[in-house]
């Protein structure tokens, strides 16, 4: 008996889920959401309109369907609107729309149900970009005050600037709103244009460049009877502040000695392998050209060393000899020539950045002081490198 009850129990459940299921099914089924149809066919409407040119019927058509509007419906976006507005000649309350654009870009376009897509914008535009003219006509005629005439044309400009317009540029863009920023300093309108209309990136003061070398070493006096002429292979580091740039670099020279040369004891035979190093921290000033040549006297200080290879350390012969090495003050002239932009970043900078590749050739006269230790090693020596370097400075955006 009992088991007859849960059974009957259980089928009962069973068949009231599912006639409440099939009923919400029909309610889906038949929901007819009115103000969607009365939006999507009110866009629709009114894109025939705009296509005859019947301006009025437009505006009738916007003020229908923005008093229909709530916060749970999106009837135009509000790209759309100005356009519209700007077509219909509705001046004030553009402005209106301007001042308000974030408060209704945050709140309603966020949780608004969107209209269905169409071809909207599209006609917008097209039928803008063959009233430009007229607009800007009534616009000056109508609109007396001369805070609001300038935005209303800047801001007209503004909107029709598309990837798809190219008649309107950044450049063009950036000159009206410092024209208005200039004009109209106390304006209302300051924050939308800095906001939205000026978009001017500009360098920053600091930049970062890498730089690798070859080139040709000499000496002089008694340094050039003892060491031979060098053939270089370096890198360097460009850390730069406006004009000023510090330069890191390490110069390793190939060459051989001229002569015995006695180190602690060990004896240093004559025509064989000495490298030659400088390590140089300089600092140079970046005199500024209209081309593509730049010249930076500098100047900083250094070593010079020189030492047995180090595969001649392992020999045992060298082991016990120490390296010649003196501080150096160390001072002369880039040259730098600009190739082009880079295509990629620049390492410790970043991808948002202006960088260029260009060749320097460096000239600089190394002043080393052996002093009293190394007295027979007077002299001092001059280099010339070439190198293929890559610079930039990161982009920030100007308000």
């Amino acid at each position: 008996m009992r088991k007859s009850v849960l059974i009957v129990s259980l089928l009962l459940f069973a068949l009231m889920g599912y006639c409440q299921s099939n009923r919400v099914k029909n309610e889906i089924l038949n929901y007819n959401d009115s103000n969607v149809e009365f939006i999507t066919k009110g866009r629709r409407y009114l894109i025939d309109k705009l296509m005859d040119g019947d301006m009025a019927k437009v505006k009738e058509i916007k003020n229908a369907l923005l008093l229909n509007e709530n916060d749970k419906y999106l009837t135009f976006y509000p790209y759309e609107i100005r356009l519209i507005l700007y077509l219909t000649g509705d001046y004030d309350e553009l402005l209106y729309t301007v001042n308000s654009f974030d408060a209704i870009k945050a709140d309603r376009m966020r949780l608004a149900i969107k209209p269905t897509q169409d071809n909207l914008m599209e006609n917008l535009m097209a039928t803008l970009h063959k009233k430009r003219t007229a607009i800007e006509t009534n616009i000056s005629a109508q609109v007396t005050n001369p805070e609001n005439r300038d935005f209303l044309i800047m801001n007209l400009h503004y909107l029709m600037a598309t990837k798809d317009n190219p008649d309107i540029t950044r450049e063009e863009l950036n000159a009206d709103a410092d024209n208005f920023l200039s004009k109209h300093s106390g304006s209302k309108y300051v924050p939308y244009t800095r906001q939205y209309i000026r978009y001017k990136m500009v360098k920053s003061n600091w930049g970062y460049g890498f730089e690798m070398f070859s080139g040709y070493g000499l000496f002089t006096h008694n340094l050039r009877d003892k060491f031979a002429d060098n053939i270089p292979f370096g890198v360097a580091f460009d850390v730069s502040y406006k004009n000023l740039t510090l330069y890191l670099r390490d110069y390793i020279g190939i060459g051989s000695t001229h002569q015995d040369i006695a180190l602690d004891g060990v004896v240093w035979p004559n025509n064989t392998k000495a490298n030659t190093i400088i390590p140089e921290a300089s600092l140079g000033y970046r005199i500024p050209t209209k081309n593509r040549f730049q010249f930076a006297p500098f100047a900083g200080i250094g070593g010079l060393d020189f030492s047995p290879t180090d595969n001649q350390k392992t020999e045992g012969y060298y082991n016990k000899a120490s390296d010649i090495s003196a501080f150096a003050y160390i001072a002369g002239l880039n040259l730098d020539f600009r190739l082009g932009k880079t295509s990629g970043g620049v390492p410790l900078v970043s991808y948002n950045e202006e960088g260029y590749w260009f060749i320097r050739v460096r000239y600089a006269y190394v002043m080393p002081k052996f002093g009293n230790s190394y007295s027979a090693f007077e002299g001092n020596m001059h280099y010339l490198t070439v190198g293929v370097s890559v610079f930039g400075r990161k982009l920030k955006r100007e308000y």
